[in-house]
């Protein structure tokens, strides 16, 4: 990579220091930002893309293993090295274990620092190149077992019309199982692939402005004869004014028909579902201001997830048991909805307690 375009965030409440190490990396052809404090290089981070974050384990506002948390988890991409003193070792070993690349101690090896730093470029970057293959062989493997599948379910659909011959009542019976089994796996293999391109980001998001209110009514509008078949009442409260959005409507609706499918699902006869939008206030990680969201939640009634079940339900490769009946909801739709709002720059989250019912919540911000 063209070390021109190698973009360092640099932390360190050392003025002294700080500047030096800038004016080395920017001699180098590096494009360097400073901050002098935690909180500065975490509004700095968002704001800014950069490739590698050079942070004091040691800073005033926010330390370095803070802002370290941050960047891992708004700027996946950004590669953080920490700075140290001898004496601060056991700190640097726990930001390794919080996702660090490497550690360095000072002084600063300022003939080493410009090699280290274009061999994390050059690791980045070819890791980067071994997810990417993952995931299109992943696509492929999932798109050659989705037709074959699709073929056996339409040669079941001829079997079952008798153009095959006569088919008997136990006949049918066993066709109409065959079908409902592989309407499951193809909805599986459906996820998967959806899933798997959100994360390969092969996926464009389709923005326009709109109202999120308008789309939820809309949304809650398909559930209701679905949900009056279950005696299930639906109450939903928009709040007026809200302002527009710029989001891709497809993507959010399917967010929101997750939702109130999952409502359909677990919410026992005579139960209820409401469903709110409004606008809030929110600070999304420590370091930031309050800024505006639209917030949609959705409520049910229903047996809610066990305290202990609630860190894994955004688990992919979980299932939360969500009725007495021993039905599992699979967590992979709502990994599917976790991303199409995080690629927002939203949040999606639940709150629930065993017996109380569960709330499901996401906010997309307001521009």
């Amino acid at each position: 990579m063209d070390q021109e375009k190698i973009r360092i965030l640099l932390a360190d409440d050392e003025d002294g220091l700080r500047m030096t190490i800038a004016a080395w990396l920017g001699d180098e052809g590096f494009d360097v930002e400073q901050a002098e404090n935690g909180l500065d290089a975490i509004k700095l981070v968002q704001t800014n893309d950069f490739d590698i974050a050079l942070l004091d384990i040691k800073m005033p506002g926010a330390n370095g293993l803070e802002v370290l948390r941050y960047i891992k988890k708004n700027s996946s991409p950004t590669e953080v090295v920490m700075m140290t003193g001898m004496s601060d070792v056991s700190m640097a070993v726990e930001a390794m274990k919080l996702g660090a690349k490497e550690y360095l101690t000072k002084p600063i090896d300022m003939d080493q620092l410009v090699p280290q730093l274009h061999s994390i470029m050059k690791k980045r970057d070819a890791e980067e190149r071994i997810r990417q293959l993952q995931s299109e062989h992943t696509a492929r493997l999932l798109y050659d077992l989705h037709n074959p599948i699709s073929g056996l379910k339409q040669s079941i659909g001829y079997l079952m019309k008798g153009m095959a011959g006569p088919v008997g009542d136990h006949q049918k019976e066993l066709l109409s199982y065959m079908t409902n089994s592989i309407d499951k796996v193809i909805g599986f293999l459906g996820n998967m692939m959806d899933l798997t391109k959100l994360e390969g980001g092969r996926v464009r998001l389709n923005k326009g402005i709109s109202n999120v209110g308008d789309l939820i009514t809309k949304v809650a509008n398909e559930f209701r004869v679905p949900l009056q078949a279950n005696k299930v009442t639906l109450d939903v409260h928009i709040e007026p004014d809200l302002p527009p959005l710029e989001f891709d409507q497809q993507k959010v609706e399917q967010v929101a028909q997750n939702f109130l499918s999952n409502a359909v699902k677990y919410t026992p006869q005579q139960g209820a579902v409401v469903v709110q939008v409004r606008k809030v206030a929110m600070v999304m990680e420590e370091g930031q201001q309050p800024t505006d969201f639209v917030l949609v939640s959705a409520f049910n009634s229903g047996l809610g997830i066990p305290k202990e079940e609630l860190p894994l339900i955004f688990d992919r490769y979980r299932n939360v048991v969500a009725a007495k009946d021993t039905k599992q909801a699979s967590s992979l739709g709502l990994i599917i909805c976790q991303r199409i709002v995080e690629a927002h720059n939203g949040k999606i989250w639940v709150e629930s307690e065993a017996n109380k019912g569960a709330t499901f919540y996401f906010a997309l911000p307001v521009r």
